[in-house]
């Protein structure tokens, strides 16, 4: 498949709504959170190969912090969704002012190699909980964390929802040229 046709595939469940509820955001974190507890040891192992990292540095710098954002994104989810009330100007003031936040549709993650877990799995709970479709591209330069996060996330998500692409940097520039609604890299 093409990148044109995973970002389009992405786009079409987008544009299905199903991202939107409450419900549907919480059980793909669910599913997130139960995927990165399942592999723990696996990250380890992926961690230790691609930076040399002892399993305790792992929890306190990647997987740890993870799972921290995980939490705290899935016991505020609710209340971020709700609207929010702001003031209503002069000229309306018999209306009543909300903020309404919605989801901005396909994101892509790129993965630094410094910390090639936190800084794809942070930035993806946030599209995730936002009710966003994204596309997952782990850094080259760790490969035994991008082939864990590629099988990790594509056995636990559909594709058309959450896909990972493992490719090298010219790869890389190739799907920075589709459209997207947002990218995030830190890097």
């Amino acid at each position: 498949m093409s990148y044109l046709q995973h970002v389009n595939s992405l786009r079409q469940f987008y544009k299905t709504g199903q991202t939107k509820p409450y419900f549907f955001r919480k059980e793909q974190l669910l599913k997130l959170k139960n995927a990165i507890i399942k592999y723990e040891q696996e990250i380890y192992k992926a961690l230790y190969a691609d930076l040399k990292k002892c399993p305790e540095e792992c929890w306190v710098t990647e997987n740890g912090l993870v799972l921290s954002e995980m939490n705290h994104s899935l016991r505020n989810l609710e209340k971020w969704m709700r609207p929010k009330r702001k003031n209503t100007n002069l000229v309306n003031f018999l209306s009543s002012s909300f903020v309404i936040r919605e989801p901005l549709g396909v994101v892509l993650v790129i993965a630094p190699w410094n910390y090639p877990f936190l800084l794809v799995l942070r930035p993806l709970i946030g599209a995730l909980a936002a009710g966003n479709t994204a596309i997952v591209k782990p850094s080259e330069n760790a490969p035994a964390t991008a082939a864990l996060l590629e099988e990790m996330i594509n056995q636990h998500f559909e594709k058309s929802y959450l896909h990972v692409i493992n490719t090298d940097i010219a790869g890389a520039q190739q799907l920075i040229q589709q459209k997207f609604d947002y990218i995030f890299f830190t890097g």
